[in-house]
């Protein structure tokens, strides 16, 4: 099924009526609406949480197959990007496990000080059959320190591999460069 198709007759994205941004919905594992975020959809960067999100049910997506892999994004754009390129390789994106973080991740000073985003404890109390995450965070220095540091700290109970974008900043970059919409400039190369 396609992606678009899936996430909304899931629920988990839809436009809102005013303005048509897109609304990305997380749910708890008995399906209540937790939380909720809006992007724009015009030139004109938005973003904006909904009044009363919870983080722990960021944006996900998993599949009934018990399949042990997460792969780990900033946003659900870049998720959803991902979902796109794993279509484009034809391959079918609804049997792994995908969460959206619901924003930057800033572990502590002292990496041993740090705890794993709520989002991540969250998911993986509710599916305890993952023991794979792949991370795909963005290529900027926020995104490689939080790769290294939910490496470090969740190496020992599960495998973490850091898979960012080929090219670009982001997951949603990559697909754009793979696409054609977007030219890479020579130091991203």
């Amino acid at each position: 099924m396609e992606k678009r198709r899936y996430c909304i007759k899931s629920n988990c994205l839809y436009e809102s009526r005013d303005y048509h941004n897109a609304v990305f919905i997380g749910f708890d594992r008995h399906g209540v609406p937790r939380y909720g975020t809006q992007r724009g959809t015009s030139a004109r960067r938005y973003m904006v949480e909904l009044n009363g999100s919870d983080k722990h049910f960021s944006f996900s997506i998993s599949t009934r197959n018990g399949n042990c892999k997460l792969h780990l994004f900033k946003s659900a754009v870049d998720l959803l990007s991902y979902g796109t390129l794993e279509l484009l390789s034809g391959r079918d994106w609804l049997q792994q496990n995908y969460l959206s973080l619901a924003g930057i991740y800033k572990p502590e000073q002292k990496i041993e000080e740090s705890t794993p985003p709520a989002a991540l404890i969250q998911f993986l109390n509710d599916h305890q059959y993952i023991n794979n995450i792949a991370l795909h965070l963005d290529n900027d220095t926020a995104g490689r320190l939080a790769a290294k540091t939910i490496q470090t700290i969740l190496s020992s109970k599960y495998t973490v591999t850091d898979e960012p974008p080929k090219w670009g900043k982001d997951c949603n970059d990559y697909l754009k460069t793979v696409l054609g919409l977007r030219q890479l400039s020579s130091m991203e190369r």
